[in-house]
């Protein structure tokens, strides 16, 4: 409960200084004694106390008064704060003036002019004590009621819930059949994908089966044309003839010798897809020095980028960590991305390979199986509730200007076949499943290749663990 407020009116300043001094006396510092030499004023200062939120629990008002008298003031109060007690401090009301008061203003105490300082400090005393006393009620019986509702509340949700309760007990019965039949033809839907996943694989692995075959089988006829069509031209270049017709023979020779390199490379990429896709060819894993072995890497590519009049940049750490992986694989899939950025890159443009080491953070995982709580080692529950720790990757990216990938290419490129439309790649040559093997080459590292365009320039990252199990 806030500090309780006093209003002394009357129009004499002596007056009101008295009384301030003797309730000062009374009261202490547990109230706040105001004066006002007028009802104007006073209601003016009761409008102030309430706005700054003070509670008023007396006003003693003179009833002589120029303008508003005190019982007219009085009443007033009453009327804006029933619960403030009034009290009326004069010496020339009458008894009718004093029903009058005590009917419309509730009037707490008559107090005759001049007073007896034992009587006025007595009666300030016991009216503060009242007015704390019934503001107390008045809280109490307010939570009581409040406490009351919320009693009737509950007791209406019981009873809505009792009805709720009765009602889902006569349906659960129901509904325990229904979910057994559910449960009963869910079970049957799984053995039926189930079959349908059986058959699926076993059908992907007489795909595999044949076009492993068929490539080999088709490996053996290109063989023996290239073979066939580099006698022919030995045996023309013995006979010594040289007329125009041998002269034009020269550029068929040159046709099957391209269409021969470009059968022969399809077939080698589907077979490498097969071999990719069937997963049955383990890692063969060794430790390889990249600052040794990425200027090898890249030395072929040296002359072929100054013969087309582009430039070749390398960006190589001073040390790099060692890495545990598929040297193989690795070369290949490099040796692939260089190559396109060699083939799409313009006369006068750039070829960048950036080599770094970055660290970045893991999702928390745990090889120990699922046990319930009772069973379950200390260890685990530590090593479950452990923070991720960043890993380290190395990201090799290969950069080239001069081609720029729409955005809504970006996961297409990496499907087999696939080429960009409005783009003259076919001039470039290649069997377009160049960036199909690459992604698989990569994701058989367990590391991931992305790639950025924007600015009339392209880069593949390949990002992959220092040290991978092989599995």
């Amino acid at each position: 409960m806030s500090k309780p407020a006093i209003i002394c009116v009357d129009d004499e300043p002596i007056v009101l200084e008295s009384l301030k001094i003797e309730l000062k006396q009374a009261v202490g510092d547990s109230c706040l004694i105001e004066t006002a030499e007028s009802g104007e004023e006073a209601l003016e200062l009761f409008e102030e106390l309430q706005t700054d939120r003070y509670e008023i629990a007396v006003v003693l008002a003179d009833q002589s008064m120029p303008g508003l008298r005190g019982d007219q003031l009085l009443t007033q109060i009453h009327q804006l704060s029933p619960q403030t007690l009034n009290i009326m401090i004069t010496g020339h009301a009458d008894l009718e003036t004093l029903s009058t008061v005590i009917r419309t203003a509730n009037l707490y105490r008559h107090i005759a002019k001049p007073w007896q300082s034992g009587d006025l400090r007595s009666t300030i005393v016991e009216a503060i004590q009242n007015y704390r006393h019934i503001r107390t009620l008045e809280i109490q019986n307010a939570q009581l009621q409040q406490h009351v509702q919320q009693l009737e509340q509950s007791v209406v949700a019981l009873q809505a819930s009792q009805e709720q309760l009765w009602q889902q007990n006569q349906q659960q019965e129901s509904l325990n059949r229904v979910f057994l039949a559910f449960a009963m033809q869910q079970f049957q839907v799984c053995q039926s994908v189930q079959e349908r996943v059986d058959t699926l694989d076993h059908l992907n692995q007489l795909k595999d089966q044949f076009l492993s075959a068929v490539s080999r089988e088709l490996r053996a006829p290109i063989s023996n044309i290239r073979m066939a069509a580099q006698m022919l031209e030995v045996r023309l270049q013995q006979l010594g003839i040289y007329d125009e017709t041998v002269l034009q023979c020269d550029k068929y020779f040159q046709i099957l010798r391209t269409e021969c390199q470009r059968q022969a490379d399809l077939l080698n990429d589907l077979l490498t897809l097969a071999r990719l896709d069937s997963d049955t060819e383990p890692l063969n894993l060794s430790t390889v020095n990249l600052n040794l072995w990425i200027p090898h890497i890249t030395e072929p590519f040296v002359d072929r980028t100054i013969a087309r009049d582009q430039q070749l940049q390398i960006h190589l750490p001073a040390t790099l960590p060692s890495i545990m992986t598929d040297l193989m694989h690795l070369e290949r899939t490099l040796t692939e991305l260089l190559n396109n950025a060699w083939k799409y890159t313009p006369s006068g443009g750039s070829i960048g390979l950036t080599v770094e080491v970055v660290h970045s953070p893991t999702e928390q995982t745990t090889d120990l199986p699922e046990l319930p709580d009772i069973d379950r080692p200390p260890e685990a529950t530590i090593a479950s509730m452990a923070p991720s720790r960043p890993s380290p990757e190395i990201w090799l990216s290969v950069t080239n200007s001069g081609v720029e990938i729409p955005v809504e290419e970006h996961e297409r490129i990496f499907t087999q076949f696939y080429r960009i439309p409005n783009h003259n790649f076919w001039n470039q040559g290649g069997t377009g499943l160049g960036l199909a093997i690459a992604k698989q080459r990569v994701e058989k590292l367990r590391g991931t290749l992305i790639v950025e365009s924007q600015q009339g320039q392209t880069t593949f990252t390949v990002k992959l663990p220092l040290s991978i199990v092989n599995r």
